[in-house]
């Protein structure tokens, strides 16, 4: 290379760097920066609560009846507050993602018209014992009327239910407080207040559990 070409590739070189280098940091400016989930969030009642009220803990679940993974949680949920009766309850806030969930919303609705006739837990550990059944299905509601059915429940009543509007408004409530408190997947859990995170086994909820006892 003709030794006056040298230096004119030298500068040709160092702009395309510098160029490249001028993109990639505009790139990176106009990508908004991934912030950690808030640790502890302020969440004021509004669930459906089972288990003592003086509880020392309090066991907050945000769910969606058609998840599959809330479905795998639902006998680890139940199974811890068989081993610790006294001193857990649960607070179970409505999460239904409709987006990729189209029944989960009138899943909601089934357990909150079996709750107008007292019977809200056992309509919420129906639907989870029975997600196969009707997650899947293009006609959900013949099914959780039969569960109802099975239930004793009066079926009219419970059909009104599913097309409350005030209904459905209590579950929208849930969703709000569960996008305040920046809940973007389910099951999302904490306890008294703090977000914690629990492997899909017994062991370790114990784990998390007794870390979260009063000492």
């Amino acid at each position: 290379m003709p030794k006056i070409l040298k230096p004119l590739v030298v500068i040709v070189l160092a702009v395309a760097v510098a160029a490249g280098a001028a993109v990639y940091l505009s790139r990176q400016a106009d990508q908004p920066e991934e912030t950690a989930a808030p640790t502890h969030a302020d969440i004021k009642g509004g669930g459906h609560i089972r288990g003592p009220e003086k509880a020392s803990l309090t066991l907050v679940e945000f769910g969606d009846y058609q998840c599959p993974s809330c479905g795998a949680y639902h006998p680890l949920v139940k199974e811890i507050q068989n081993r610790y009766p006294q001193q857990l309850r649960l607070e179970f806030h409505h999460f239904p993602l409709v987006s990729i969930h189209p029944n989960s919303m009138l899943a909601s609705k089934a357990a909150e018209a079996a709750g107008e006739q007292g019977r809200y837990w056992e309509m919420h550990d129906a639907l989870f014992e029975h997600q196969r059944e009707w997650s899947d299905s293009p006609n959900a509601e013949p099914i959780f009327v039969a569960l109802a059915s099975q239930m004793g429940l009066d079926s009219n009543k419970f059909m009104q239910g599913l097309r409350s509007p005030q209904l459905q408004d209590r579950i929208l409530r849930d969703v709000e407080q569960g996008q305040n408190a920046k809940v973007d997947a389910v099951p999302t859990f904490f306890i008294n207040g703090e977000r914690v995170h629990i492997k899909l086994s017994m062991e370790d909820f114990v784990q998390v559990i007794q870390a979260h006892l009063p000492k």
